[in-house]
């Protein structure tokens, strides 16, 4: 009973910070209001650097968003307007002004519930309620994580969630006997991630996670989860359902889809700046003068946590250690996910998906390697002597 007061009392501290930036912004995210915009945001696009040659303003990221959610909600073709992006991520903006006539509740929501997958995520890799709140604890409260709740509605938070939860219901799959249905969610989740956002990043999810079978040779498991990703695909050919509405063909429809690819592929420049901007604080802008910047969301947290994991590796691979089926998963996610964000330009926006696993594997290591320290074997909620 003493346990559980105090992991509450550990718990209630880590959420006062983000809960006081909820409860100050509480009316932005809450009261109804949007309608009485939409005419005026509408102006704003088509004035914007979105249509305008000559705009007479800029209009910020999640201002395009939130418009965007509105005319979709109109039922306009999605490919007609911002159609860089799958549009599931703004149909959950559309849902968030029909149900809430606001389109910043849903996403401030599906931050919440970010939160807590991250926190389940770490309980299934330290196997102990009070070291889990350590990761958990360092990434809610980081600018990075409290800042999302200033920029919003934006598509790279509303993603978020469902790469947590893709990573949790795998994870929690390969540990049991009976894992069909756990694929079957995972599939269906990856299915959100490739309709939210550009879809390379759901074939980097799946590509770790089918590397993790085969490197276990876990054949039919991989076959059972390759089988799975029919759902994702139906996923995003659902959220093209204006789109084939008015008319558009199947084959169409996927040739949208390789047109995002080769928008995206102007991104393609600046390769491994990612690193500098990991390790250093050094962005690599790609406008302008294409400056060196520092940004204000970079932690020294970041580098530490990095090193802590390449020792990770080492002694994994010489067995002074051993990894468990979460760190091995997660540890395959941040290796091909950081090799993605190396082949171009990038930013801290990027960094959503990345730092939390980063604080994950190095609180994991620094224990394991404290306890074998110590003379201490790890076995999640206990300690013993070897």
């Amino acid at each position: 009973m003493k346990r559980n007061y105090l992991f509450l009392i550990l718990l209630f501290a880590l959420l006062v910070n983000p809960f006081s930036v909820l409860f100050k912004n509480q009316s932005s995210y809450f009261s109804k209001g949007y309608n009485n915009q939409y005419e005026s945001l509408k102006k704003a696009y088509y004035s914007s650097q979105y249509v305008n040659k000559h705009p007479t303003g800029s209009m910020p990221d999640e201002t395009l968003e939130a418009f965007a959610g509105g005319i979709f909600l109109h039922g306009l073709n999605p490919i007609l307007i911002v159609h860089d992006q799958p549009p599931l991520g703004r149909y959950i903006i559309a849902l968030s002004i029909l149900i809430f006539d606001n389109e910043k509740t849903i996403p401030v929501l599906l931050l919440i519930i970010s939160a807590i997958g991250i926190y389940l995520i770490s309980l299934q890799v330290l196997k102990n309620n009070f070291l889990a709140l350590i990761p958990f604890g360092l990434f809610i409260n980081a600018p990075m994580f409290l800042n999302k709740f200033s920029y919003i509605p934006l598509l790279e938070p509303i993603q978020f969630p469902f790469i947590l939860l893709a990573l949790y219901t795998f994870i929690i799959g390969i540990q049991k006997k009976r894992y069909i249905h756990w694929f079957v969610m995972t599939g269906l989740l990856i299915g959100f991630v490739i309709s939210i956002r550009y879809f390379i990043l759901g074939i980097v999810l799946t590509s770790s996670f089918l590397l993790y079978l085969l490197l276990h040779k876990k054949i039919k498991m991989s076959m059972i989860l390759t089988s799975s990703l029919l759902m994702s695909l139906m996923i995003l050919l659902i959220s093209y359902f204006q789109t084939f509405k008015a008319g558009y063909s199947l084959i169409k429809i996927l040739g949208i889809q390789k047109y995002i690819f080769f928008y995206h592929k102007s991104a393609f420049t600046q390769s491994f700046s990612y690193w500098d901007l990991l390790l250093f604080n050094k962005w690599h802008t790609w406008w302008g003068n294409n400056a060196v910047l520092s940004d204000a969301e970079w932690s020294i947290l970041w580098p530490i946590a990095a090193a802590v994991i390449v020792l990770f590796v080492v002694f994994a691979l010489f067995k002074k250690v051993k990894l468990n089926q979460a760190e091995s998963v997660l540890l395959l996610w941040v290796t091909l996910y950081s090799m993605m964000l190396s082949v171009g330009y990038t930013s801290t926006r990027y960094f959503l998906p990345l730092i939390p696993f980063l604080y994950i594997l190095a609180t994991s290591f620094i224990v394991k390697l404290l306890l074998y320290s110590l003379g201490i074997k790890y076995v999640g909620k206990n300690v013993s002597k070897k």
